[in-house]
C-alpha cells in the first residue's frame, strides 16, 4: 500500500463524515441538511460562542454505543462547520491558527483518538498545545498524548506526557523526573499517597505504574516486574471498579512492538477516508464512455488468458462478455421460470415492490419530482407464486399493447410535444413486484444448474482455488455461492457497490434485456457525498442516482443493454444499479481475483466499515489467515499486506491472552469446526477472531453469543459475566505466520481449503502478472482443446 500525505484540515474533513455516516436520520437528519445548506453560501462561516463550547466539551462520553447514535447528527453538523472555518482561517491567516482554533482541534482530536487513528489524534492534540498553551483540557490531552506514544513504543515521550498530566502542567518540573524510569515510578508512588486523590486519577496512576513494571526491564526482573503490575492494576480495579481499564489498556495497547490493534491496514496510510475526486476532471465529452465489450465465437475465445486479464485489470470498471452462453453452450433454459418452477415450486422468495420508473430517471410516489432515494417494501413468495405474477405481468402488457395499436391511429393524429411527454411519464407510478435474492446453493436442489456453471472459464467460477472467497472457508449468501433474480421490466437493484468492494459475475437468463449504469471506483467518494447531500446512507440506504447531477460534477458514467446469454464482469469497487427492459431472470455471485488490488481495496473496505458502524460481510481477518494456510504468493506488495494483517492480529490475540492472566481470567480452548462460519461481535458487529467473549448463561442453553472485548468489557467491567473461548492455539497461529513466505520461484501452489472434497491442486502461471491466470493441474478435455 502506497503511503499517503494528507493535512490535518483535510482528514478533518474524512472524520466529520465518518462520523455522521453512523447517525440516526430523521428530522434531526432534515434540520441538519438545511443547516448546511445555509452555511455553503457564507464565504467566511464562523462558530458562535455556544458552538466553541460544545466542541470545548466534547469527551470520550460521546462514543458510547447509544450515545453516538443520539448525538452523532449533531455532532457531525458541528465538526462539519468547524472544519469549514478552520479551512476559511486557515487562507486568510496565510496557515496560522488563532487559539480560538482550540475547541475544534481538541474535539478533533477526540474522534480520532476513539477510532485508534493515533497518529491523526497526536497532530491535533499538540497542535491545540502549540495555539493554546494554556487550554483548559490540556492535563487530559498530555493524558492521552502519553497513552498513543506508549502505544507507538516511543516511551520518552509517553512519560513525559504522563508526567505533565499526572503532575504538573508546568513543563519547567518535567525534567526532573524523565531522565530515568526510577524518578517516574517515585513519582506515580507519590502522587498515589495524596489526600482525597481522584479515583480516575488514582486508576489512571495504577495503570501507569502496572504499564511501567509490565514493559520497563530497568526496573528489574521480569518475575518481579510483573508481580508488582498485577497488584497495580489489581488496584486499579479498587480504585475505579467502573473504568475496567485495568487490563484493557495492556491487552488492548501494548505489546512486543507496541503496536495498535484496531486496524490491519499499513502504518503508513492515513485512516480510511472518503477520496476526493479523481483529478484533473474529465471533458464533458468524455462522461459516456463506451463500454468494454468482449464477443465471444467459441469455446476458445472463453478460455484465451488475456480475456481473464482484461477483465480484472483496473482501468476497466466493467467488462461486457458478448455471447458468452452460446460460445461456451450453456443450458440457459435450466434457469428459466419453467424449469424452476419444476424444479423447485416452494423454494422462498424474496419481493420487493417498487414504482415503474424509466430507467435514466427516479420519481417520488406522486410523480412530481426527481429524487434520489429508492424505496422498496419487502415481502416473501414462493418460485412457483412469483412465476404466476411474472406470466401475469406478461400477459397484462400484451393486453395493453393491444389496446394501444387499436388506438393507434387517431392518437397518431395528436400533435406531440416534450411537455405533453414529460406529463405522461410522471405519472401516477404503477407499482411492480421483483423477485430478489433466490437462493441457489444447495447442491441437492439446484443440481443440474450448478453443474452447468462449471462450464465457465476458471476467473468466472463460483467455485475456484484463484478466487479469494473460495478461500473463506464457509458460506457467504450471494457472494460464494449463486443468487438468482425474477424480474418484470422495471424491476430495479439499487446504486451499490458489492460488499467489501469484491468483483461480481453477473449472465442475463433473458428472455428479455436489462439496461445497467456504471460508475468507476474512484468515484465513490463523490457518490457517497451526493447520497448524503439527499440523506442517505451511501453503504445501507436504497439510491438511484440523477444522471444530470453526475454529469454537472464531472463523472463519467458507462451505460449499456445486457441481452440473454451476456456475462458482466464488474471489477474491484465498480459503483453500479440496474433495470429490467423486459422479464427475465439473472444469475450473480462474487469473485475476489488473487491479486494485490482486489486486497487492497477489501481491506480499506473492512476498515472504513467499522468506522461507519457497517458490518463487513467478508471476514478479512479470517480471510487473510485462511489465505496464509492455502497460498503461495508471489506478488510482493499481496505478500505484505497479507503478512501485514497476520502479524496485527497475531500482537493482538498475545496482548489479549496476556492481559487476561495478568487479570486471572483463563481461556478455554474450543477448537473450530468444519464449515464454522467466522464470527462477528452481537452488539458491534466488528469481526471477531480467534479469541470469542461469550456470556456464560447461553452456554448452557447451546448458545453462542459472541462479543468483542470492548463490547464484553463494556457490559462487564471485570469480565465476571463472561468466559473467553480460544478456537487456535498461539503456537499453531505463529506456524502458520512463519511458514508464509513470500516465493520467489515461478509456479507458487494455491490449495482449496480442507473441507473442499475435491482437494485439487492448482498452479498459477508466471506470466507479467504472476497472480493473474489460473490453469488446472490436470486439465480436463475441453481445456486441453483449448491449449492447457
Amino acid at each position: 500500500m502506497q503511503s499517503c500525505g494528507v493535512s490535518v484540515a483535510a482528514a478533518a474533513c474524512a472524520a466529520a463524515r465518518s462520523l455522521g455516516s453512523a447517525s440516526s436520520a430523521g428530522d434531526e437528519g432534515k434540520k441538519m441538511a438545511a443547516g448546511k445548506a445555509s452555511e455553503t453560501e457564507e464565504d467566511f462561516p464562523t462558530l458562535t460562542a455556544q458552538e466553541r463550547e460544545t466542541l470545548a466539551g466534547i469527551d470520550s462520553s460521546l462514543f458510547g454505543f447509544q450515545k453516538l447514535h443520539e448525538d452523532g447528527a449533531r455532532t457531525k453538523a458541528l465538526l462539519m462547520k468547524a472544519v469549514r472555518c478552520y479551512d476559511s482561517l486557515i487562507l486568510k491567516a496565510e496557515g496560522k491558527v488563532e487559539p480560538e482554533n482550540a475547541a475544534f482541534l481538541y474535539g478533533l482530536g477526540m474522534v480520532y483518538f476513539h477510532y485508534n487513528a493515533f497518529q491523526w489524534a497526536i497532530k491535533a492534540f499538540q497542535e491545540v498545545l502549540y495555539i493554546d498553551p494554556g487550554f483548559s483540557r490540556a492535563k487530559e490531552i498530555h493524558l492521552r498524548l502519553g497513552l498513543m506514544f506508549k502505544v507507538n513504543t516511543d516511551y520518552e515521550s509517553s512519560l513525559k506526557h504522563f508526567q505533565l498530566a499526572l503532575i504538573d502542567s508546568n513543563p519547567c518540573t518535567l525534567s526532573k523526573a524523565e531522565s530515568k524510569f526510577g524518578a517516574s515510578k517515585e513519582a506515580y508512588e507519590t502522587l498515589l499517597q495524596t489526600e482525597d486523590l481522584p479515583a480516575q486519577v488514582k486508576a489512571t496512576t495504577l495503570q501507569q505504574l502496572g504499564w511501567m513494571h509490565h514493559t520497563v526491564e530497568q526496573l528489574g526482573d521480569k518475575a518481579s516486574r510483573d508481580s508488582y503490575a498485577i497488584q497495580c492494576l489489581q488496584k486499579s480495579v479498587e480504585a475505579d471498579p467502573n473504568s475496567g481499564q485495568s487490563w484493557y489498556f495492556l491487552g488492548r495497547n501494548l505489546g512486543k512492538n507496541g503496536l495498535s490493534n484496531s486496524s490491519i491496514l499499513l502504518d503508513k496510510c492515513p485512516p480510511p477516508r472518503l477520496p476526493p475526486p479523481p483529478s484533473p476532471a474529465l471533458p464533458k465529452d468524455k462522461l459516456n464512455p463506451p463500454t468494454p465489450s468482449i464477443y465471444l465465437e467459441n469455446k476458445r475465445d472463453a478460455f484465451f488468458p488475456p480475456l481473464h486479464q482484461f477483465c480484472t485489470n483496473p482501468s476497466n470498471p466493467v467488462t461486457v462478455i458478448r455471447g458468452l452462453a452460446g460460445a461456451l453452450k450453456l443450458d440457459l433454459g435450466l434457469f428459466s421460470t419453467k424449469t424452476l418452477v419444476e424444479a423447485n415450486p416452494e423454494h422462498p422468495v424474496e419481493v420487493w415492490t417498487q414504482l415503474l420508473q424509466p430507467a435514466d430517471e427516479n420519481w417520488d410516489p406522486s410523480g412530481t419530482k426527481k429524487m434520489w432515494r429508492c424505496e422498496s417494501t419487502r415481502a416473501h413468495t414462493t418460485i412457483a407464486k412469483y412465476a404466476q405474477y411474472q406470466a401475469a405481468s406478461f400477459q397484462e402488457s400484451l393486453r395493453e399493447e393491444n389496446e394501444k395499436k387499436a388506438l393507434k391511429e387517431p392518437l397518431d393524429t395528436e400533435p406531440s410535444s416534450a411537455e405533453s411527454a414529460t406529463r405522461k411519464r410522471r405519472g401516477p407510478l404503477k407499482h411492480i413486484k421483483f423477485g430478489t435474492n433466490i437462493d441457489v446453493s444447495d447442491e441437492r436442489k439446484w443440481k443440474q444448474q450448478l453443474q452447468e456453471l462449471s462450464k465457465l472459464p476458471a476467473f468466472a467460477r463460483v467455485v475456484s482455488a484463484g478466487n479469494l472467497l473460495s478461500h473463506v472457508g464457509h458460506t457467504i449468501l450471494g457472494m460464494n455461492t449463486v443468487q438468482l433474480y425474477m424480474k418484470v421490466p422495471g424491476s430495479r437493484i439499487p446504486g451499490h457497490q458489492e460488499h467489501n468492494d469484491f468483483c461480481a459475475v453477473n449472465i442475463n437468463i433473458g428472455p428479455g434485456d436489462c439496461e445497467w449504469f456504471a460508475v468507476p471506483e474512484a468515484y465513490w467518494g463523490v457518490m457517497s457525498n451526493f447520497c448524503e447531500k439527499n440523506n442517505i446512507n451511501f453503504l445501507m440506504g436504497s439510491w438511484w442516482p440523477n444522471l444530470e447531477d453526475l454529469y454537472e460534477s464531472d463523472v463519467p458514467v458507462y451505460r449499456f443493454i445486457q441481452r440473454p446469454g451476456d456475462l458482466v464482469w464488474l471489477n474491484t469497487g465498480t459503483i453500479h444499479w440496474v433495470q429490467a427492459i423486459g422479464w427475465c431472470n439473472n444469475i450473480g455471485w462474487n469473485v475476489g481475483p488473487l491479486t494485490a488490488h482486489q486486497y487492497k481495496l477489501a481491506v480499506e473496505r473492512y476498515e472504513w466499515n467499522k468506522l461507519q458502524s457497517v458490518k463487513s460481510v467478508v471476514p478479512m481477518v479470517h480471510l487473510s489467515w485462511n489465505m496464509a494456510r492455502n497460498i503461495k504468493v508471489s506478488d510482493h506488495k499481496l505478500f505484505e499486506m497479507i503478512k501485514y494483517c497476520l502479524l496485527r492480529t497475531l500482537k493482538q490475540c498475545q496482548w489479549v491472552k496476556e492481559a487476561l492472566t495478568s487479570a486471572g481470567k483463563e481461556t478455554v480452548l474450543k477448537p473450530r469446526t468444519r464449515d464454522e462460519p467466522a464470527h462477528y461481535c452481537i452488539i458491534c458487529e466488528v469481526e471477531v477472531f480467534n479469541l470469542l467473549f461469550v456470556r456464560r448463561e447461553p452456554l448452557s442453553k447451546k448458545q453462542c453469543l459472541v462479543h468483542c472485548q470492548d463490547c464484553a468489557r463494556k457490559g462487564s467491567a471485570a469480565l465476571d459475566d463472561f468466559m473467553v473461548l480460544e478456537q487456535y492455539r498461539m503456537e499453531d497461529l505463529m506456524q502458520v505466520y512463519d511458514q508464509f513466505t513470500l516465493v520467489s520461484g515461478r509456479k507458487p501452489v494455491v490449495t482449496f481449503p480442507e473441507n473442499d472434497t475435491s482437494n485439487k491442486r492448482y498452479i498459477l502461471s508466471s506470466s507479467k502478472n504472476p497472480t493473474s491466470m489460473l490453469i488446472n493441474v490436470s486439465p480436463t478435455a475441453d481445456e486441453r482443446q483449448v491449449g492447457f
